[in-house]
């Protein structure tokens, strides 16, 4: 892979055939994710990488100012893995590993229903949050497909939002690829059909290597080169936290006091970090004095 190689996405519009293809080039490494692969297991960190590179194709779609958060609780070696990203393709992501079922080997390569439910029991949740605090939070549940993320979410896609959809993704070392093909309204269902399944086989008869070894702009071009294309958006997914220290002591709110502290905490600064991007936030006893009073008077 190219050094000068950097994180990039865009959306065609395929005119003749009532379609849209996105796709997604995420780089894997410090810029992308503050945890590495020296913080968790290979395959947690393959599990991060897949659920951005998935949800950075999903916020593409957003047609207003928001973000489509992706949660995957799990009851295996991963707890929660967690990826949040806006329609500009500002993201952050962070997994979790259970500290009590841990992978043994950090190297080894496990499955995604190992990873997060062996005997079943996990739940994945995908959320679109706008900004504008009068619209509503939407939610909904993904039915877990052990064969991973993308077939996951590809399921939820066709099934509960009845949006016709295919989702791959595909994983190296150094970098993460992910095609969405969503079908758009057509009058003629019939014709449309014929021209989803030709649109599936082109897509499926590109083979792993060449999406991972190619730029995936000149390759799907070069691919689909029968098909009218036309460039609706462009861009370069970038990490980006919106932690803030106000949001920090809104969610200490949460909280009573003698859950929090003890009395040695409570004549210091509490220390809270960011497990997003790493930030440091050094919270003064008279802030959480105010904080707690706050919270006290409105109860």
């Amino acid at each position: 892979m190219s050094k000068t190689h950097q994180n990039k996405s865009s959306t065609f519009f395929i005119a003749d055939q009532s379609a849209k293809l996105s796709y997604v080039e995420l780089v894997l490494d410090s810029t992308t994710f503050r945890q590495t692969r020296d913080h968790v297991a290979r395959s947690s960190f393959r599990l991060l990488s897949e659920l951005t590179v998935a949800n950075i194709l999903l916020s593409s779609s957003l047609k207003y100012k928001g973000s489509v958060i992706l949660q995957i609780h799990g009851k295996g070696m991963v707890s929660l893995a967690v990826s949040e990203c806006n329609n500009a393709g500002e993201f952050r992501s962070i997994v979790k590993e259970n500290q009590n079922n841990s992978p043994k080997n950090k190297n080894h390569f496990y499955s995604f229903k190992e990873l997060i439910e062996p005997d079943g029991g996990g739940l994945f949740v995908a959320s679109i949050k706008p900004s504008n605090e009068s619209m509503n939070i939407y939610q909904g549940i993904v039915q877990i497909n052990d064969r991973g993320v993308d077939y996951s979410l590809e399921h939820y896609l066709n099934k509960s939002e009845q949006v016709k959809s295919w989702l791959r993704i595909f994983i190296n070392n150094d970098i993460a690829k992910g095609i969405l093909l969503q079908a758009l309204p057509n009058d003629s269902y019939q014709q449309q059909m014929c021209d989803w399944e030709s649109l599936i086989l082109d897509l499926e008869q590109i083979n792993t290597s060449e999406i991972l070894h190619n730029n995936l702009d000149d390759l799907l071009l070069n691919k689909l080169l029968n098909e009218n294309l036309i460039r609706t958006k462009n861009f370069c997914p970038i990490f980006r936290c919106t932690c803030q220290r106000e949001k920090i002591i809104a969610s200490i709110k949460q909280f009573r006091e003698p859950e929090l502290l003890n009395e040695r905490q409570k004549r210091t600064k509490l220390k809270v970090m960011c497990e997003y991007c790493g930030t440091v936030f050094f919270i003064a006893p008279d802030e959480l004095d105010k904080t707690f009073k706050t919270r006290g008077a409105a109860e």
